[in-house]
């Protein structure tokens, strides 16, 4: 039997469909698009992949498509994982994993790419085949990597990216690295063709009837196995006994065709390939409709002409697929931390507009608190049976079992069902919750009606005059390394008001963006919120390269751009170090360059305290990367690059512009204690307009005590510390292995820099939901909190967290067994 699973499906926060194919045997395959959220949506689930090998990408590749896959890789590496492949229908594909190059790096994993081409480069192995189905837009212009040498170098790229072989006393730095450190191809853009695949499954012989040969005089043995392979035998009698005698009907699978639409322009084009295809036993079809796609008549002529005896049809798009709670554990931790702190809080938004004429022509039930819309003049008609018409969403499955052909092949069984486990609703998933989880606790005031039905549509971020007026922090991200059930990777954006003359604007900074920093956003704020967010955003802060507290950057600049592309004076700043800036370059070139005249952008190595500036390392071209490619190994090794004279110089007008325009006192950095390129940084922001009234903000990002630069120098007296806290005071050997700071550590900085106020984040996802609150150094700032994702701190009320410490490890209690009992069965 095969399963296909739907892993994540279109939400706030998984923005496209990934499909799991599942062997009885084991085997898995990806089908579809690895979104910011992906990963964290396996650990949610429980899904296993170790046996993961192909992800086969479709459709057309945007970051929104492909954003969760560089952690992906990571996290499948660190499991231990010695190979993957990804397939694709484009040698965009090359490309796309080469911008990594400076971020994404694991010894011991053999990670390659494959161009799927139709009828000639399939996919098979003993299970099943794939063929790839590469459909382009009317008119379209097939976008060419360019000559041999290119296809060289991205080839060369990404095999040094993922070396098999594993040097444990290397200290690696891809920056350094002739292979790594090289120009790509300018001038690239997404291809206008979609990759879509039929999956054709592997028949299975009959089963052998021992009784019939023995009958026919066959002697058990070596005659036995051939006739299981299909080989005819003669006896010693001359008898001829073919193995139709002996072997009952072979075995079959229905096929399964994925479809990815990216637009309706696509779909004359999608008709006129499938009008000669053959559609003869194909079990089901997934269609993958991307966001521009208007569900019209257009679209029900394409299924109807894919319409093939009893096909199954499952359907995905952001106004057909509910936009549920794909991570609850995080919004149950959510649910408690809203009882004992109400203001502190938004419990995340469901709110969806749905396609009234998907649901009216196929006579589907729409979740309570949806919104209708309609999109075409009249009613959509289909001849479709609406039982074979599903929505594509977590916990509705297709199993394929193996039949046997009829002699009649129109009226065969083909054994496929499709399988929906109904999830509670949200509605029921709060109450439940509620009852379960809080009730128990014992809160007072905590109440049902007050902290759920009350505040679903409450937006407690810079929701009252008094906010309006203060500095004001989101910790939108509070965990380390990878994605887990309770937190997210780290992101943290600071609110900083500034008060003309009675005219109050924001300066909002984002502080480290890991990946899907942009789905906690979208659940926790309406659309009108987000404009008022993004309107606001005003500088992105990048502490270092590793790619837990970057991989959400691109969706924020994405987003940032669709909230302000008509304000012609609106920019942003983006201050990372320098191998970040040649990752935006050359994505945003690929994707979306009117995004990049809107950038300006400083390296943190300029703002670093002293005079002492480190030279950028120089990239080399493609014309001198071509004589070290066709040269031996020896050689390549010998290869030195470069340095930038030019980098050494600070760039002050940057510095200055950013200043005035961001009302900006200092902004200085101090190189951190845990990889090159690594950064802690202050920012003293001015109040107002009428005074020198200033308010300093430090962030350490990831990094070992660092006293001398960053509390005695840099962040000195500052009015708010936000710390990383990884680790748990006793271990200590893994904090200074791992090079980041435990509790105890991060207090102390806190202390020796006389910060008035302390946020601790960052906490190892060994500790899920509660970091130690018990013999922890005294803590000399005025007030201190623990960061929990989408916690909204207003800088008044910093400290107000203490008031219940006592509630908290009671709160959590259930889920520390759970993780202790997970961690047991692992």
């Amino acid at each position: 039997m095969f399963t296909f699973t739907p892993v994540a499906h279109p939400t706030a926060d998984t923005q496209h469909p990934l499909l799991l194919l599942q062997a009885d045997s084991g085997e898995r395959y990806f089908f579809g698009k690895v979104s910011e959220g992906s990963q964290r949506c396996l650990t949610e689930n429980k899904i296993k992949i170790s046996k993961l090998g192909n992800i086969f990408l479709t459709g057309m590749l945007d970051w929104s498509a492909i954003g969760g896959l560089p952690g992906m890789i990571l996290t499948i590496a660190d499991q231990g994982k010695d190979n993957l492949v990804l397939h694709h229908g484009s040698q965009i594909l090359n490309y796309i994993v080469s911008t990594w190059r400076y971020f994404v790096f694991r010894f011991g994993i053999n990670l390659r790419t494959n161009t799927l081409v139709p009828s000639k480069n399939i996919y098979k192995d003993k299970l099943l085949q794939v063929n790839p189905i590469v459909i382009s837009k009317k008119h379209s212009e097939e976008v060419k990597l360019g000559n041999k040498t290119v296809e060289s170098l991205l080839n060369d790229i990404v095999a040094h990216m993922f070396p098999k072989k594993t040097d444990t006393n290397m200290k690696y730095e891809p920056s350094k690295d002739p292979h790594l450190n090289v120009k790509l191809p300018e001038n690239i853009s997404v291809p206008s063709e979609t990759t879509n695949y039929e999956v054709q499954f592997n028949s299975i012989r009959g089963r052998f009837k021992v009784e019939e040969a023995i009958r026919l005089g066959v002697p058990k043995g070596p005659l036995f196995a051939k006739l299981t392979k299909g080989e005819s035998i003669t006896l010693e009698d001359g008898t001829i006994v073919s193995p139709d005698q002996v072997l009952e009907k072979e075995r079959n699978f229905g096929k399964v065709l994925i479809l990815d639409i990216p637009d309706n322009s696509f779909i004359p084009s999608f008709m006129e390939k499938f009008k000669t295809h053959d559609l003869s036993g194909t079990a089901a079809i997934y269609y993958f409709l991307d966001d521009k796609v208007v569900f019209n008549d257009d679209i029900i002529e394409l299924m109807e002409t894919l319409n093939h005896g009893n096909v199954q049809h499952l359907i995905s798009h952001s106004k057909i697929s509910p936009n549920s709670l794909n991570f609850r554990g995080s919004a149950l931790t959510t649910l408690k931390l809203k009882s004992m702190q109400p203001e502190s809080y938004n419990l995340p938004k469901c709110d969806q507009i749905l396609s009234k004429d998907f649901f009216d022509c196929f006579e589907k039930s729409t979740p309570l608190g949806t919104t209708l819309i309609q999109t075409s003049e009249g009613d959509i008609k289909s001849s479709i049976d609406k039982e074979n018409v599903h929505i594509f969403k977590r916990g509705t499955d297709v199993t394929l079992e193996p039949y046997t052909k009829n002699s009649e092949l129109e009226v065969q069984d083909l054994n496929s069902k499709v399988i929906t486990t109904e999830l509670p609703s949200t509605a029921d998933f709060w109450k439940r919750a509620f009852h379960n989880h809080v009730v128990p606790l014992q809160i007072p005031g905590a109440t049902y009606e007050n902290i759920v039905e009350n505040q679903f549509h409450v937006n407690n971020f810079n929701s009252s005059p008094e906010k309006a007026t203060q500095p004001e922090i989101i910790t939108l991200g509070t965990g380390s390394a990878l994605p887990s059930k309770y937190r997210n990777v780290i992101s943290t954006l600071v609110k900083v008001p500034f008060n003309n003359n009675g005219v109050i604007s924001n300066r909002n900074v984002i502080l480290d963006a890991g990946e899907n920093t942009i789905g906690m956003l979208k659940r926790m704020f309406n659309s009108t919120e987000l404009l008022s967010i993004f309107k606001d955003l005003k500088l992105i802060y990048l502490s270092h390269l590793h790619a837990d507290h970057h991989l959400g950057i691109i969706s924020i600049l994405r987003e940032w751009n669709r909230y302000t592309k008509n304000d012609e004076n609106a920019k942003i700043y983006i201050v990372t170090p320098w191998q970040y800036k040649k990752f935006v370059d050359e994505w945003l070139n690929y994707e979306d360059e009117s995004i990049l005249s809107r950038i300006n952008y400083i390296s943190c190595e300029h703002f670093i305290h002293g005079n002492y500036v480190r030279k950028e390392i120089k990239p080399l071209d493609i014309n001198e990367f071509e004589a070290v490619i066709s040269e031996n190994t020896n050689k390549k090794r010998k290869l030195q690059l470069s340095l930038d004279d030019t980098s050494s110089f600070k760039d002050y007008t940057s510095i200055k512009m950013m200043c005035k325009d961001l009302k900006i006192f200092k902004f200085e950095t101090c190189r951190a204690k845990h990889c090159d390129w690594a950064y802690s940084n202050t920012i003293t922001f001015y109040k107002n307009s009428f005074n020198s009234d200033l308010f300093k903000v430090s962030y350490s990002g990831d990094t070992r005590p660092n006293l001398e630069r960053f509390a005695y120098e840099i962040g000195k007296g500052s009015d708010l510390l936000i710390h990383e806290a990884t680790l748990d005071n006793e271990l200590i050997e893994d904090a200074i292995k791992k090079r980041h700071s435990t509790i105890n550590e991060a207090i102390n900085v806190s202390n020796a820099m006389e910060a008035k106020k302390l946020i601790l984040t960052h906490f190892s996802q060994r500790y899920p939901k509660l970091p130690s609150m018990d013999n922890n150094i005294k803590v000399e700032a005025n007030e201190f909190c623990f960061a929990f994702d989408g916690m909204i701190i207003p800088y008044n009320t910093l400290g107000k967290q203490k008031e219940v410490f006592p509630m908290l490890s009671k709160a959590f209690a259930e889920e520390q067994q759970e993780e202790e009992e997970e961690s047991n069965d692992d």
